[in-house]
């Protein structure tokens, strides 16, 4: 019982604590002391015991929260075990949300099992209509490559107003709330989310609708989520600059890199396109004193100057730059480089340009070679940085 209550403790909620609080608690915790945001040493075991104690209590309360689901509804009839292949007015209610829930519940299984083939089975015939079993599968795999998911639980269910198709025929339906808990790979940690699902009655069996137009309206919101962490993030640049580089450059940290890498090689596995990664080291020669100061100052206004709003630049620290460019092939980024070289040192004047020692390395991938963080650092590991 003491390592319960020490669990209780560690995320600062009382023993009779709810799901939700201990999940709002869980996520304070994690924006003061994350490893990310805290630079204390001591975060990275605190961090672990968090994360310990959340995972235990999650997973405490959710087969509490899923012992009383099943207490308040009575098992089906041996007639109605399974999907129903006709519907009887005569079922209870009870009987009827127990048999779509059933058929929301194999949904996230195959989901969660990676299933893809089989979770797009359970699918309504107006989703089938309007999105192929191939793009359904690539979706999935696309969202799992950053979001893989790691545990759910539903609850909840209610009638809801009948759905009706092209066809002028109406369904009967019910909506269940679903707590998804996914890892966020960028971010590196764990986090939940509830959603709501309508399940949907036709052909004599229950159906997951979820209601797509086609492949376009099926990742809006998915690319929503990328649009809201952008904007975030640069909310966030303030805390990631290094120290003594104006924020006005808009340079991100090696953190930041590797988040904006992340993103755009998903977009690319998925899109299409190429990427060309260009790291540059700039040395004030020997002088290791205020030459090389303002030498590294003027690389980073000419660097952020001119690839403002156009590509991704990334301060690193120590007079090494790293820059990943979009839609580029490499030959044009040589050039672009070779003209940035070149206004670096006309930028720093003539007597610190002089001695400015600037060396770079440049390497491309295409859609038949996708990039990765690994092929990312070989380059960056020859000027003795990594992401």
């Amino acid at each position: 019982m003491g390592s319960i209550l020490e669990h209780y403790r560690i995320l600062g909620v009382s023993v009779g604590a709810g799901l939700s609080d201990v999940t709002s608690s869980y996520r304070r915790l994690c924006r003061i002391h994350h490893p990310d945001v805290n630079q204390d040493p001591e975060s990275v075991e605190l961090m672990k015991k968090i994360n310990i104690a959340y995972s235990y209590l999650r997973d405490k309360l959710r087969r509490e929260m899923a012992f009383q689901q099943r207490q308040s509804y009575p098992r089906p009839s041996r007639r109605y075990a399974g999907f129903d292949t006709r519907f009887d007015s005569r079922k209870t209610n009870a009987e009827t949300e127990t048999q779509a829930r059933s058929a929301l519940n194999a949904y996230f299984q195959a989901l969660n099992a990676c299933d893809y083939s089989g979770a797009y089975v359970y699918l309504s015939s107006y989703d089938k209509h309007h999105i192929s079993r191939e793009s359904f599968i690539e979706w999935r795999k696309s969202v799992a490559r950053l979001y893989p998911m790691r545990d759910f639980i539903i609850f909840g269910g209610r009638a809801a107003v009948s759905v009706t198709f092209g066809d002028g025929k109406s369904y009967q339906t019910y909506k269940f709330s679903t707590e998804i808990t996914e890892e966020d790979i960028n971010e590196g940690k764990i986090q939940s989310g509830t959603i709501t699902k309508t399940v949907i009655f036709e052909n004599g069996l229950w159906r997951v609708f979820l209601g797509y137009k086609g492949v376009v309206d099926l990742t809006r919101g998915f690319d929503e989520r990328f649009e809201t962490r952008r904007k975030r993030d640069i909310a966030r640049r303030w805390e990631e600059y290094y120290t003594g580089l104006y924020p006005e450059y808009d340079m991100l940290n090696a953190a930041g890199l590797r988040k904006a890498a992340s993103r755009e090689i998903y977009r690319q596995k998925r899109f299409g396109g190429s990427l060309t990664f260009t790291v540059i080291a700039v040395k004030a020669g020997n002088d290791k004193g205020n030459g090389q100061d303002e030498l590294l100052r003027s690389a980073a206004r000419t660097i952020a100057g001119a690839l403002r709003e156009t590509d991704v630049p990334a301060y690193v620290g120590d007079g090494v730059f790293a820059v990943l460019f979009v839609e580029l092939r490499k030959k044009n980024a040589g050039d672009i480089i070779e003209r940035l070289i070149q206004k670096i040192r006309r930028n720093a004047g003539p007597q610190l340009g002089q001695i400015a020692g600037v060396d770079y390395d440049i390497s491309s991938w295409t859609s038949q070679r996708p990039a990765d963080i690994d092929s990312m650092n070989k380059v960056f590991r020859k000027f003795g940085k990594k992401m």
